[in-house]
């Protein structure tokens, strides 16, 4: 086949990015070239994410919008809304589009054959809106076990490069816990392990591509190895640290992209402070800080009093860490007194951000039908609070950062160094009152994090020698706070 052009999307968690990493390097192997517009591309392939009902919605209106700017393009809908949008009931002469092909989540791998792999469902020929019987439509038995095996099986993605600076290590995938608000279960599947040896050759040709940071990530990292000999989740990260701290540390660092609670017991604990390359920095799935609603979530089998004991112990080994945590606002029977127990909680804690989300009622979940369901408008007005909560948490935490000499900052486009970059204005800086600052970085000004996952605008060196692509982590100076982060400025490597 002649080279053929694709245009990729992707919505949702980082675990969705990887994937679509793997899929753009399988596409560009047999052929493809990506393209930078939907209208220019032969093959349009969307990656869904259910995660909340927003996000399904997501999906149905890319795939309306795409149909329209690519109408002759081959579209492909994937990821866990794949389902979802097969079962969806359009308004009685609703104008809607469909995709050429759909793909559910348990056989996103087999598109790594490519985009024209014949798969039961395909809907061949006619690319024209059209209602559509849903994926894998009409299909026999024999569907059903491939979906069976598939679902068994570790997916077989796997990267060599990210498109981002910082690149996701999909590690786990699936989870068997069924909190009562959550479809991932019915989407993603029972929890599956990646070898460790899978893992730590991936690690390395990351790191040997010049990324200078690796996030280790999974559906439920907490569940990794579950009915396997290959241990848990901190086995692995000692092993993982032990392989590539000789040669990396210093120069790259690991981050974990989330844990719960009830992880960080003195094993976590232990092998949170025995890592050399891991940040200082945690994100945890809280979801809440009642213990009533939390286990009408289903997710009584740890508590509030986990995370702050955790955290305490960490402070003598991290005296400055980033702790971000997931929060659920309004879910169904939430009191006043929930909330203020969850506020309560978020002032006790050390609390660098946190990603406040209204509850979203999903068909098919236990709270879906749960009484004491809350109003939409007091949903909304609860993550309001929740978040001036957690935005003053932010502004002091950055604000105590100003006090430290040094931070080292992954940059987000590294090439752009080759590059002139408008400076932060002098008087943005030094002007500015000595607790916190509305400074604002102009524009062009190159972005990254550090190691406390601080969102950081650098400011270039008005004399000397400019880091190069290659400068990995950079040793750099905070110097005001912004809205959402810090003004840094480099410094000259030690």
């Amino acid at each position: 086949m002649s080279a053929w052009k694709f245009y990729l999307v992707t919505f949702g968690c980082k675990v969705n990015q990887y994937e679509t990493q793997s899929l753009r390097e399988a596409w560009l192997a047999q052929g493809g070239v990506e393209c930078n517009a939907p209208a220019l591309a032969d093959v349009v392939c969307v990656n869904s994410c259910a995660i909340t009902s927003k996000g399904e919605r997501d999906a149905r209106n890319a795939v309306f919008r795409l149909r329209r700017e690519a109408p002759t393009a081959r579209l492909i809908l994937t990821g866990c809304a794949a389902r979802l949008f097969a079962d969806y009931k359009p308004r009685p002469g609703a104008i809607w589009a469909a995709p050429d092909l759909l793909v559910p989540q348990e056989e996103k791998s087999r598109l790594l054959n490519g985009p024209w792999t014949d798969l039961d469902g395909d809907l061949d020929g006619d690319c024209a809106p059209q209602p559509h019987a849903g994926p894998l439509a009409g299909t026999a038995s024999a569907a059903d076990a491939a979906s069976a095996s598939a679902q068994a099986a570790f997916p077989p993605f796997q990267i060599s490069a990210f498109k981002r600076a910082r690149p996701v290590l999909k590690v786990q995938d699936g989870c068997a816990h069924r909190c009562t608000y959550c479809i991932v279960p019915s989407t993603r599947g029972k929890p599956r392990s990646r070898p460790v040896d899978e893992i730590v050759s991936e690690a390395l040709r990351l790191l040997q591509a010049g990324h200078t940071e690796i996030m280790v990530s999974g559906i439920n990292l907490g569940q990794y190895g579950r009915g396997t000999d290959m241990g848990d989740f901190w086995s692995l990260l000692r092993t993982l640290d032990a392989a590539l701290a000789p040669e990396f540390a210093g120069q790259a660092r690991l981050r974990i992209s989330s844990l719960e609670p009830g992880q960080l017991d003195q094993q976590g604990l232990d092998a949170l402070m025995a890592c050399r390359m891991l940040c200082p920095h945690l994100h945890i799935s809280l979801q809440h800080g009642s213990q009533a609603v939390l286990k009408r979530m289903g997710r009584g089998h740890y508590t509030p009093a986990m995370l702050e004991s955790a955290v305490s112990a960490l402070s003598a080994h991290w005296p400055v860490m980033g702790l971000g945590a997931d929060i659920i606002a309004g879910f169904p029977g939430e009191t006043e007194d929930d909330m203020r127990q969850l506020l309560e909680l978020i002032e006790r804690l050390p609390m660098s951000y946190a990603h406040v989300f209204p509850y979203s009622r999903r068909p098919g979940t236990a709270a879906n039908r749960f009484d004491g369901q809350i109003p939409h408008s007091l949903k909304l007005e609860r993550a309001a609070r929740l978040r001036e909560a957690v935005a003053r948490k932010q502004q002091a935490f950055l604000t105590e950062q100003l006090k430290l000499s040094r931070v080292l900052v992954a940059a987000d486009n590294p090439q752009a160094f080759a590059e002139p970059a408008t400076d932060v204005a002098a008087a943005d800086v030094t002007d500015a009152p000595a607790d916190v600052t509305a400074a604002k970085p102009k524009k062009n000004t190159i972005k990254g994090v550090n190691e406390y996952y601080a969102a950081c605008s650098i400011r270039m060196p008005a004399q000397g020698k400019r880091p190069g692509a290659d400068a990995g982590l950079l040793p750099a100076r905070p110097v005001a706070v912004t809205e959402k982060g810090l003004v840094v400025e480099l410094m000259p490597a030690e």
